[in-house]
């Protein structure tokens, strides 16, 4: 099959969708991991 058969294929099938939506939750949870942790206990900073 060449590769153009290919393409076909995997956009018959859904494919594009189910990886993008895999690739969006992907970017999101390591998007979670660079927040800071948002807790009730925070740091007191002293203004000088």
């Amino acid at each position: 099959m060449n590769e153009q058969g290919l393409w076909e294929l995997f956009c018959k099938t859904g494919l594009p969708a189910a990886w993008l939506a895999v690739a969006g939750q992907r970017q999101e949870n390591e998007a979670r991991w660079k927040e800071p942790a948002k807790t009730a206990f925070q740091p007191k900073i002293k203004q000088v």
